[in-house]
Order: structure tokens, then C-alpha cells, then sequence
């Protein structure tokens, strides 16, 4: 009997969100969205069912919306590795990533044979992916039954974006070396002094291509991420102004239209803090002082990676007491350098 009455309210929501779907125009994914906010829906005696439709419904929306905003930003440079990432039994996603070693010498004009070898060690390197959490948000049931759509889209907006966030925030602290070294240089700026800073000038720039030829890193795709300040600082510049000014192809991702010294440019609001005295990066989190600025953080896209690992809903159907959802989610990703090499940064002076 029970069957039967779970078969059939899923009958009458399929067949309302058809009839929606088609008097609307809207798809039909979201008339179903409608339907199951529907008050008509027992659910005393049919829970299980009315709790199974909502998840599947509140999964699609944050995969499309998920989807969506992680089209716009710098970390599309570096390449994708997520066919790599692996669930454990802890529920936690992890990327084996293989060590190829060193690169082989090249030989030119050689007449010596045999060829001389050398052995390639391959190492597994086993890395978990950063899990991040939302907090968790509460929905009234009479929200949920009468604007369920867009409650849905709203409370998965703020969580998406949130993660987000987060989650470049985390990306672009990673990708900053933690101090300067012939492999991962890095400098202080030497412009204008303001408010106990040295403004970042065009030369500041020439200077870092400079230390990052030394360091042997290719020409090609040299990403520059400029941090606030030193983009305003640029926009300032007499030798940089009108290379910035209108420049952007897409204001939301802060994706520059010019190349500058060899780098794409792009800028971005949360890099980290380094201390302008020790040229040091502070750890992720920590408060900074008052010699700490937000640095603009260098990097060779084919030596990084990132992966995203689940993404996955928590929805906690209402109880007599409380009559309210609970809502958040889950997200697993990374970004990394692949080795020590082919990072920089640029710290106010």
C-alpha cells in the first residue's frame, strides 16, 4: 500500500510539472522544482519519497550553478587533473600524481655511441584534496512550499559562491612560493613610498622577468596574477596606464586583454600577505601586520595542476519542532605547484 501511494504522488508530480512545463515554457526540471514545493504532498506518510525528490533536485541546481562560476578565473590556466582524483574509504578525494624526475639532457651533433643512459625513477606522490565546508543554512518549510525555486537558488548561490571564494583564496596562497630562492624568486617593489609601501613601477616588472629567465622557466604561458594594489599602482604607472586602461575582456574573471613582459595578466583580490621586509609569505589565515601587504603571485601554468574531487548537497528535511530545512555543502579541490620551481612573487618594498 505504501508503494502504491509513493508510486502515485510521483505520478502526480510528474504529470503537474509536465502540464507546468508546457503552459510555462519553463524546462522541466524546474516545473518538477515547483511541483514538489507543493503543500499537497503528505508528508507524514510519504517522507521518504518527498525527501528523495528535493535532493534530487537540490543536486542539480548546485552542479549547474557549480558548473557556471567556476568558468571565470586565473586558475583556468593550469591544467585540469581531475580524471586523476580518487575517493577513500574516509570520504576523502585523493590525486596520485607521478614524479617523472628530471629531464633527460639533450645531445647536439653527438658522434660518441653508444648514447649514454640514465634511469628514470618514477615516484606515486599521493596528495588529499582540500575539503571545504559551508556552514550549515535553515530554510523555513513555509519558504520551501511556496517559493521553492528560488529559495533553492538563492541559499545555493551564497553557499557556491562562498566555496568559491574560498577556495581561489586557498588556490593562490598555495600556488606563492614561501620565500625567495634561485627557483622560486622573489622581489620587492621599487616605486613611490605609500602608506608604508613601495609602489610596484613597469621596471618592477622587467626586474621579475629577469629573475624568472635566470630561473629557466619557458616563454610561454607565464601567468601574472597582480594583487590590488599593485594593479592600481600599474593603472597609475605613465609607463603602464595606457596599456591597462580598457582592457579587460571579462571583468569578472579580471582576465587582461594585454600581454605584459611576457606575462598574462590577471588580478585578483584575495593573494596572499608576504612581509615587506623578509620577502616571507605569511601562512594561510594569519592576520597580517603592519609591514604585511598582499603580494602579486607568479606562476608557470604547465607546472601547476588542480583537481576537483565531489561536490556533494546535505539537505535535512524539516522536524515537528523546528518545521525548518538545513542546508550546506561539500566541495574537495586543489591547487598546487607540481615542484618547487616556476613560482615567484612580487612584495611591496
Amino acid at each position: 500500500m505504501k508503494a502504491i501511494k509513493i508510486l502515485f504522488i510521483a505520478m502526480a508530480v510528474l504529470l503537474f510539472s509536465i502540464g507546468v512545463s508546457a503552459t510555462t515554457g519553463l524546462p522541466l526540471w524546474i516545473s518538477a522544482t515547483g511541483a514538489a514545493a507543493l503543500s499537497f504532498i503528505p508528508s507524514a506518510s510519504v517522507g521518504s519519497a518527498y525527501v528523495g525528490l528535493n535532493q534530487e533536485i537540490w543536486t542539480d541546481v548546485l552542479v549547474q550553478e557549480f558548473r557556471r562560476a567556476e568558468e571565470a578565473s586565473f586558475l583556468d590556466e593550469i591544467p585540469d587533473e581531475s580524471r586523476f582524483v580518487m575517493a577513500s574509504r574516509n570520504d576523502n578525494d585523493i590525486i596520485h600524481l607521478v614524479d617523472v624526475g628530471v629531464d633527460p639532457d639533450v645531445l647536439i651533433n653527438n658522434s660518441t655511441y653508444p648514447i649514454p643512459a640514465a634511469s628514470q625513477n618514477d615516484g606515486d606522490i599521493a596528495i588529499s584534496l582540500d575539503k571545504y565546508q559551508t556552514e550549515v543554512t535553515t530554510v523555513s518549510d513555509d519558504e520551501i512550499q511556496y517559493i521553492a525555486y528560488d529559495k533553492i537558488k538563492l541559499v545555493q548561490d551564497k553557499h557556491i559562491k562562498a566555496v568559491i571564494r574560498k577556495r581561489g583564496e586557498k588556490a593562490i596562497h598555495a600556488l606563492a612560493p614561501a620565500s625567495d630562492t634561485a627557483n622560486t624568486p622573489v622581489i620587492a617593489t621599487t616605486g613611490t613610498a605609500v602608506a608604508g609601501r613601495k609602489k610596484l613601477k613597469y621596471k618592477d616588472l622587467i626586474t621579475f622577468k629577469r629573475k624568472i629567465d635566470d630561473a629557466g622557466v619557458p616563454e610561454g604561458d607565464r601567468i601574472l596574477v597582480l594583487c590590488s594594489d599593485h594593479y592600481n599602482d600599474l593603472l597609475e604607472d605613465p609607463d603602464t596606464k595606457n596599456l591597462f586602461a580598457g582592457q579587460f575582456q571579462d571583468e569578472a574573471t579580471g582576465r587582461l586583454n594585454k600581454t605584459i613582459a611576457g606575462f598574462k595578466i590577471y588580478w585578483y583580490n584575495l593573494n596572499p600577505y608576504f612581509n615587506k621586509t623578509s620577502l616571507t609569505k605569511l601562512s594561510f589565515g594569519a592576520v597580517p601586520g603592519t609591514d604585511d601587504f598582499k603580494a602579486s603571485v607568479f606562476f608557470y601554468a604547465p607546472d601547476m595542476f588542480r583537481a576537483k574531487g565531489r561536490t556533494k548537497n546535505y539537505v535535512k528535511e524539516p522536524e515537528p519542532r523546528t518545521q525548518q530545512w538545513e542546508y550546506n555543502i561539500r566541495h574537495n579541490y586543489i591547487a598546487l605547484p607540481r615542484k618547487q620551481r616556476a613560482i615567484g612573487a612580487i612584495v611591496s618594498g
